[in-house]
């Protein structure tokens, strides 16, 4: 039942947006046709005055807030294989039109992809805390999720290293006249690391990332270099904190923002608090609100700016991935990094099919996949540590 209503879900999207087939315009009216039900259902949902009121309520729509009431209604449920099945899976809005139908149908199916194919996936495991430090004499550190508390010495400085946290705010400040020692942080594939500079900021860093810094700051400007992407949260010393990052530069004096600057992908800056300046190649530079997004394709020097939610661009840092009406290749460009998996297409028009969804960042990719089947609009292929999507 639950693949029949992601399908009449997807025909119904694809009547609204005027992108509907022939067939799929038939198979959508022998539908409304088999009783009365089905097309009251559909007339409402093609209602304009419904459609309005829905918009509201889904900017309104929080989705963390929304899933903590799934899982209450999952306790609640009497059936326990099912309870046991629902509360690894998450939330995923593949048209906004598909939660009506699945909530009026109410649907008691959980899909599952075939067997082999789901303990294929169940051998995908999210990434974890895993970082290499690279120190200015080129030694590199290996920094993992099995570390303890402890104290590393690097060069003159005591340096404070757990399970996902590498710390420097306790280095002290060299002589004036001593150059500037930098070390460096990368983060493989499937990999995750907290890093504290010294003047207490800290830096939540993302998969196949790396930050450039200093092991201490001077009296001047604080300035440190990214690739990929990473969450700071600025300590405020009255001193200007600048990032640099690929096509763009950030300058703040205490703020928390994401950026994003992956080669090959659209380099963005997200505010979440307080106030950045971002400056691109050419000269163009300007200031962002909280909850403004500036963004730079690789090679232009024009910036554009967006009002967005923060959570979507941010939700990593807090063990959620959320996505909003995104291109499947975007969306699998971010859990590839994280799982540690390579991605195949069997043609270019799966990558323009859009998606939106909320995954617990700290779980199997299993049930992601296994929802992706069960809307028949895309299908999976696991190999070992390859996923290949096709018709």
């Amino acid at each position: 039942m639950i693949k029949a209503d992601f399908r009449i879900a997807h025909f119904i999207s694809r009547y609204l947006s005027g992108d509907i087939t022939p067939e799929e315009s038939t198979r959508l009216d022998n539908w409304r046709k088999e009783n009365e039900g089905n097309e009251l259902l559909f007339q409402k949902i093609c209602n304009a005055e419904y459609y309005v009121r829905h918009e509201n309520r889904k900017m309104d729509y929080d989705p963390q807030v929304g899933w903590k009431e799934v899982e209450k209604r999952i306790k609640r449920m009497d059936f326990r294989r099912k309870c046991l099945v629902l509360t690894r899976y998450a939330a995923i809005l593949v048209v906004p039109v598909l939660i009506l139908v699945l909530a009026l149908r109410n649907s008691p199916e959980v899909p599952s992809m075939d067997s082999s194919q789901l303990l294929a996936a169940q051998q995908i495991l999210p990434g974890g805390a895993k970082a290499i430090l690279t120190l200015d004499n080129g030694e590199a550190v290996y920094l993992d999720g099995n570390a303890g508390k402890q104290q590393v010495q690097l060069a003159d400085k005591l340096i404070q290293v757990d399970s996902t946290t590498l710390n420097y705010s306790s280095a002290q400040q060299r002589t004036v006249q001593a150059a500037t020692v930098y070390n460096k942080v990368e983060i493989p594939q499937g990999g995750e690391y907290i890093l504290v500079l010294n003047d207490g900021t800290k830096v939540h860093l993302n998969s196949m990332s790396s930050l450039r810094f200093p092991v201490t700051f001077g009296s001047g400007r604080r300035e440190v270099e990214l690739a990929g992407e990473a969450y700071f949260e600025v300590s405020k010393t009255g001193q200007p904190f600048i990032v640099s990052a690929k096509g763009m530069q950030i300058e703040v004096l205490g703020t928390t923002f994401n950026i994003s600057a992956y080669p090959g992908e659209e380099y963005r800056t997200t505010l979440v608090s307080g106030s950045v300046k971002v400056e691109a190649g050419g000269g163009e530079s300007l200031i962002l609100k909280p909850s403004q997004q500036a963004s730079l394709m690789p090679g232009s020097g024009d910036i554009q700016v967006r009002t967005v939610d923060t959570a979507f661009f941010t939700s990593w840092v807090k063990g959620k991935i959320n996505f909003k009406d995104q291109r499947l290749e975007d969306i699998m460009k971010i859990l590839s990094r994280w799982y540690n998996i390579e991605v195949n297409y069997s043609n270019e028009t799966l990558k323009n099919k859009r998606f939106g969804c909320y995954v617990n960042r700290y779980e199997e990719i299993a049930p992601f996949l296994e929802l992706l089947e069960a809307t028949e609009n895309i299908h999976v292929k696991i190999n070992g540590k390859t996923i290949t999507f096709y018709n």
